[in-house]
């Protein structure tokens, strides 16, 4: 279905991001990688073999985004799976420039990959940003992280008029150890509070980074 497709993955270079971008290259689609760290992009591209390609994109610059699109030239899929690490902080014991990190990326950093992708795409192409579950189950200490969310989801549902005939989706996932929540604390003391979340909000387990960036392929590519 997508082989010798171009995809634009930003964010791929862990987490949801880069298990999708190694389903992607395995299906035959040319990948291109982005992601805000030369290591991790350098890491990705030895884990995966060589089989993608990609560079260095800053969601909080937008020129950067722009040369990212410019430079992977025609795309037929773009998936963003951008976002900053995360833990909980309630209202009343925040400063706004505790908040402010998680609009800067995750809403207007897919805001822009959205903007400068779209002229990228090929008529029938796609876009695919993330969400996540917070959006449709708040919890105590993320009120900032849902408000973000839901405003991707509406963006989304925006873009998909505004973008037309090109597609706009937007994949939900739940709950998923990407990396990126209590990533302040350290090794033994995440793990336990992991699992205490879990056993919390999960019973049946965390689904892996795999089988969400099955998810957002079947999102991403189901209508190619």
């Amino acid at each position: 279905m997508i082989t010798d497709q171009k995809t634009g993955i930003v964010g791929g270079t862990a987490g949801i991001g880069l298990a999708l971008a190694g389903m992607a290259a395995d299906a035959g689609a040319e990948v291109h990688l982005g992601g805000s760290s030369h290591n991790k992009l350098e890491q990705a591209f030895r884990q995966l073999n060589g089989k993608v390609k990609g560079g260095f994109v800053d969601a909080r610059d937008e020129d950067s985004i722009r040369r990212f699109f410019v430079q992977a030239g025609e795309l037929h899929h773009v998936v963003s799976t951008i976002g900053p690490p995360y833990q909980a902080i309630r209202v009343l014991d925040g400063q706004r420039a505790d908040y402010e990190e998680f609009f800067t990326i995750k809403y207007w950093g897919q805001f822009l990959i959205a903007k400068h992708a779209a002229p990228q795409l090929v008529p029938n192409g796609s876009i695919t940003l993330t969400s996540g579950v917070l959006s449709q189950r708040p919890a105590e200490g993320f009120s900032v992280l849902a408000s973000v969310n839901a405003g991707v989801e509406v963006l989304a549902r925006t873009l998909a008029l505004e973008f037309a005939p090109r597609r706009v989706n937007v994949a939900c996932p739940g709950f998923v150890d990407a990396g990126k929540l209590h990533a302040d604390l350290p090794a033994e003391t995440r793990a336990a509070k992991l699992q205490a979340d879990k056993a919390a909000a999960l019973p049946h387990g965390m689904p892996t980074t795999e089988a969400v960036a099955i998810n957002a392929d079947l999102l991403a590519f189901i209508k190619s």
